[in-house]
């Protein structure tokens, strides 16, 4: 794979200051659609996210996922010599996206106003969990997000739990992601940079608004009821061999399901409309049940897809790769991280100029070892090589003390297994 990336983002330099997810991937995004990403690191560790989870040969599945297709920059933003040669990439910028937490960028003399004065047609993207006010101070994970947000609560009712993902790390990532490119376009027309503060918690609410909170949009009298919350509508179902999911609401589904079972659920009193079935929900899905449960899932989803009703087999995460639409659509790509091996990656869903990435040309770079790309990019900057190479030394020298921790850390947990 060559490192030459074209896309709609082609020629627009990005600076990474992020960790983790939201930031990562938000870059990540402009990265897959042809921007350089500079992914800026401190020393020793870098981003944290390197050693978050699955890993092998050093390089954890997260961090390889979301953060292809960038370069790694490693200085040290505390020391003046480094912070210096930071303000000399700036000046090359069109965008900067940061996820530290408030004021600390400020107290380095690296936040907006700072940057801006050095290059007024900068793009500054500051990601915080909660932005300013009583919980900005706070730490912040998904998790909190979705219990201030009222997320778990809209999973459980009486037994609140959260959504078995980090949904509102990558909301907030695909909201700055749109956010920065809306701002590069205004900035065509102004000539102008501008801030841009973003909060997970802003992020979570916009998103989750439209049905999650439908029945709490209209304030006062005169609102008609509706028949409860959206996510009650859809139930999954038993079959013989496995759930599937079949959307009843409307009328005529529950007619032609009945008709397949000769069945009379569609004129059952308590099933008639859409609000009775939403009221009468546990009752409806064990009659469903009943009717399916000596018919495969298969004959199910065949069956019904045939009459127009909606279905779909319930996949397990391992047979989501061998979905037949999944694997027409080349949906997932298999590739070779160089120090990770072979991996899946799912192939970036926007086919711009009407072209689909495949495994021979996606990613055009993958996920970087930490100052990978160091020398290059700061040679180009016209940093001195007695400079870089002395970075350099220091990253070898931090990799070693790194791989070492990272075998003892191997060795005590082999010895754990084992007890």
């Amino acid at each position: 794979m060559g490192e030459t990336r074209r896309g709609p983002l082609d020629g627009y330099r990005i600076l990474e200051l992020t960790t983790t997810v939201s930031g990562p991937m938000a870059a990540m995004t402009l990265a897959d659609q042809g921007a350089e990403v500079l992914k800026i690191e401190p020393p020793f560790t870098g981003d944290t996210a390197r050693f978050l989870g699955p890993a092998r040969n050093g390089m954890a599945a997260m961090f390889a996922t979301v953060n292809r297709n960038k370069k790694s920059v490693c200085l040290d933003l505390k020391v003046d010599e480094e912070r210096a040669i930071f303000l000399d990439l700036v000046r090359t910028a069109d965008a900067l996206i940061e996820n530290y937490r408030p004021g600390v960028l400020d107290r380095m003399g690296l936040g907006y106003e700072a940057l801006s004065s050095i290059r007024p047609e900068l793009v500054y993207a500051s990601i915080t969990g909660y932005g300013t006010g009583p919980y900005e101070n706070r730490r912040v994970f998904d998790p909190l997000i979705q219990a201030t947000a009222g997320t778990a609560a809209a999973q459980g009712g009486d037994d609140p739990e959260n959504v078995r993902m980090i949904i509102f790390d990558k909301v907030t990532a695909l909201t700055t992601a749109q956010a920065v490119t809306a701002a590069l376009l205004e900035r065509a027309r102004t000539g102008r940079g501008q801030y841009l503060p973003i909060t997970m918690l802003e992020s979570a609410l916009s998103y989750q608004w439209p049905d999650v909170m439908w029945s709490r949009t209209y304030v006062g009298d005169g609102v008609s009821s509706g028949p409860g919350e959206l996510a009650d509508w859809f139930p999954t179902f038993q079959a013989a061999d496995g759930p599937v999911s079949i959307i009843l609401v409307s009328d005529g589904a529950i007619e032609l399901f009945s008709i397949w079972r000769e069945a009379s659920l569609h004129t059952d009193p308590r099933f008639a409309t859409p609000a009775l079935r939403e009221a009468n929900i546990d009752e409806l899905v064990a009659e469903v049940n009943a009717l399916i449960a000596d018919v495969p899932v298969a004959e199910v989803c065949a069956t019904l897809d045939s009459f127009g009703v909606p279905v779909a087999r319930v996949n397990t995460l391992d047979e989501v790769f061998d979905d037949e639409q999944v694997r027409h659509l080349g949906a997932i790509i298999e590739t070779e991280h160089p120090d990770g091996g072979p991996m899946r990656i799912a192939r970036p869903p926007v086919p711009f100029g009407g072209v689909r990435e495949t495994a021979e040309t996606f990613p055009a770079k993958h996920a970087p070892r930490l100052g990978e790309d160091s020398a290059a990019v700061l040679g180009e900057l016209g940093v001195d090589g007695e400079t870089i190479a002395r970075l350099l030394a220091r990253d070898v020298e931090n990799a070693a003390a790194v791989h070492a921790m990272l075998e003892a850390r191997a060795a005590a947990e082999t010895v754990s297994s084992d007890d």
